[in-house]
């Protein structure tokens, strides 16, 4: 397989086969009038000496880092969302436009003005866990390991306000890079989608974007540019989505064709290859590329097709981009390290986790989600007893990695609540905005034991469990208690690191503030209390504090965990075999999707285990290329409703033939309804076992 398409696809990785590009028509979004805007940021125009867009990989005191290289940050102009903006607001996974000019004695070059603008704003409304993707605004939207969540977690997307940075594809289709999530959305928000024209009809004055409608006859005229057409590229930007899911547009802009860079500018793009006619010819980011005399990193030409992620170095000639170097970047990771690091060698650029040697290159993607939460965090910040999360390719001359996370110690997986309250609910205003004793709750992407949404009311009591973001509790579940549960009113649990902390009586836990000044204590007593000790935490709150009744510290976990992806080579038996690499024992571990006797050279699977004499001792092995794989999800609104038989959740066609249904009957499904949809993945579609009405 080739490039990010290597996605996971209920439980397999997804090829996203040959992309249609929308770039294959750039050339007609010239002209007139309307604002002029560009893909990943390209926004500016101005003089320089080299030009790059791509993800910001990392920080470091004064500079950050786009596609390798480093950009001194003291004088640059910066502009997020075409505002003024300073360097504090830049974060890791944004694709930025940075053009910069003298080069500096450190080997950095001075940025002059950095820009990032995302490709889409607005409400999520389905969510294919399995797949790892999510739709927004009629935008298909797939993630990987190196998309970076702020703010919330994939489980909590759902019917949340999110801003996506990253690289468009095909038509309505894109790979998220960042993905910042909101909480809590007033009223005129900004909704914004970019993509490529179809259906364009300029009496009715609508269009669409993937399977967005846009409806632009509340559109200003001078707003609207003349180079509006079928094929062009173009960002719609509204606050209203109106009568048919349509989004009332304020503003339509068309996206340059080319780099606002003068002739002759050194230019490093990053970005999906798409509109492949031959070396001579193709797209990165929009950008057409002529790679006839270019050197090859990672690859040769021959591996140069659409949907394969590249680093293009070159020059600027006549809107080409004439490329000297093309780096073909590693599949998304397929090996991923969870330990503690027992060597770092800033020298030779690796680390160490548990016997696994990592080399870091100047695009891995560094980040600091401690408590010490260290913006400049690289390589020479990491310490030995550090927890480390590595994402990691396996090639000729061993692990290379993609991302580094430090971690908490006693950070528990992803999948777990890091907060939790159980109460009576007050102050409903609707199932994204209540309280639990004095704990904001927004569980509009939680799943509902005991009851539905339609249940939640003034008086009701429930246990939230979920991530805080800010002060409010994103719930991924919610779970009706009986009225004669003796729990008390307001009675919270939290989980996390301590952070500010004053004293026993005075600290903070996963945001929320605690007094344990009266609390018991286990597995050790108060004096151990200190920034980054891992709690868990029962009270009551009272004026925003938690007065904590009990008090239990976590012991950190020590144990390196390692999870692989790919085909199984060197098969001698089930206790002896590799994968990426990786030597794999699964003879005690549970097999998904197939049993022992399925596991064979050739065969697609995805392992997960412990490190133990350099030899993966799997739990749990998975076979991805299985004829039908269980366990598949996914939630959101019904479209393309035909039959029970035959319609579409977050973009997956299911079939409902033979599903249980759950607060509703089959006559009930219908376009517009929310549903989380349980089953097995036959092909492409999801035959489902249960379907859950959730309105």
């Amino acid at each position: 397989m080739t490039g990010w398409a290597r996605l996971r696809d209920f439980g397999r990785r997804l090829v996203f086969g040959a992309l249609v590009t929308c770039a294959a028509v750039l050339g007609a979004c010239g002209g007139g009038g309307g604002a002029q805007f560009a893909s990943g940021g390209i926004v500016g125009t101005g003089d320089a000496s080299i030009i790059s867009v791509g993800t910001i990989s990392a920080f470091g005191t004064g500079t950050i880092i786009v596609n390798g290289a480093s950009f001194a940050t003291g004088s640059a102009t910066v502009r997020v969302n075409g505002e003024a903006a300073t360097v504090a607001a830049l974060r890791i996974g944004m694709v930025v436009t940075v053009q910069g000019g003298a080069r500096q004695s450190d080997g950095s070059v001075v940025a002059n003005t950095i820009d990032y603008r995302p490709e889409i704003q607005g409400i999520v409304g389905g969510v294919d866990s399995a797949a790892q993707l999510f739709t927004v605004l009629g935008q298909r939207v797939h993630t990987d390991r190196l998309t970076v969540f702020d703010g919330g977690t994939f489980a909590t997307l759902l019917n949340q306000y999110v801003e996506v940075s990253g690289f468009r594809s095909s038509p309505g289709e894109m790979l998220a890079t960042r993905v910042e999530i909101r909480p809590s959305v007033v009223a005129g928000a900004p909704l914004e989608v970019t993509g490529i024209v179809a259906l364009l009809d300029p009496a009715a004055k609508t269009f669409y974007i993937g399977a967005q409608l846009v409806d632009y006859a509340q559109t200003p005229s001078a707003f609207v540019p003349p180079g509006l057409v079928n094929g062009a590229v173009a960002r719609a930007k509204g606050t209203v989505i109106g009568a048919g899911d349509r989004l009332v547009a304020t503003e339509i802009g068309l996206v340059a064709s080319t780099l606002p860079a003068p002739e002759s500018a050194q230019v490093e793009i990053e970005g999906l290859i798409t509109h492949y006619a031959g070396l001579a010819s193709f797209r990165v980011s929009g950008q057409t590329v002529d790679g006839r005399g270019a050197t090859f990193e990672g690859g040769s030409a021959a591996a140069l097709v659409d949907g394969v992620k590249v680093e293009v170095e070159g020059r600027l000639t006549q809107g080409v981009v004439v490329a000297t170097r093309i780096e073909i970047e590693a599949e998304a990771a397929t090996v991923v390290i969870d330990g503690l690091a027992e060597a770092v060698d800033v020298a030779t650029g690796s680390v160490t986790v548990s016997g696994q040697r990592v080399t870091t290159t100047s695009g891995t993607q560094f980040e600091d989600r401690s408590t010490a939460a260290l913006r400049d965090f690289g390589l020479a910040a990491i310490v030995v007893g550090d927890r480390l999360s590595i994402s990691a390719t396996n090639g000729a001359g061993g692990l290379v990695a993609k991302r580094i996370e430090r971690l908490d110690r006693s950070t528990p997986p992803d999948s777990a609540p890091d907060a939790s309250a159980e109460g009576l609910i007050s102050g409903f205003v609707s199932v994204a905005e209540f309280y639990v004793g004095a704990q904001k709750v927004n569980a509009s992407s939680a799943t509902f034991f005991e009851g539905t949404s339609g249940n939640l009311a003034n008086g009701r009591r429930v246990e939230v469990e979920g991530v805080l973001s800010g002060s409010v509790l994103l719930a991924t579940k919610v779970t009706f208690k009986s009225e004669d549960d003796s729990t008390p009113t307001g009675s919270i649990e939290v989980e996390g690191t301590i952070s500010s902390f004053a004293s026993v009586s005075s600290f903070v836990v996963a945001g929320q503030k605690v007094d344990a000044s009266s609390a018991s204590f286990s597995g050790g007593t108060a004096g151990n209390l200190a920034d980054g000790v891992r709690i868990n935490v029962k009270g009551v709150l009272n004026g925003g504090v938690v007065i904590a009744t009990s008090v239990e510290i976590e012991s950190p976990s020590t144990a390196t965990t390692i999870e692989v992806e790919g085909l199984i080579s060197g098969f001698v038996s089930v206790a002896n075999f590799t994968v990426s690499g990786q030597r794999i024992d699964a003879s005690t571990a549970t097999i998904k999707n197939g049993t022992a006797a399925d596991l064979a050279n050739g065969r697609d699977c995805t392992v997960q285990g412990t490190v133990v004499g350099g030899v993966l001792q799997a739990t749990v092995v998975e076979l991805e290329d299985a004829p039908e794989l269980e366990g598949a999800k996914v939630e959101g609104t019904i479209t393309n409703f035909v039959s029970t038989s035959n319609f579409k959740v977050a973009g997956r066609t299911v079939d409902a033939s033979s599903a249980s249904f759950a607060h509703g009957t089959a006559a009930d499904l219908a376009n517009g309804k929310e549903v989380k949809v349980e089953g097995s993945l036959v092909g492409i579609v999801l035959t489902a076992s249960k379907v859950e009405f959730d309105d």
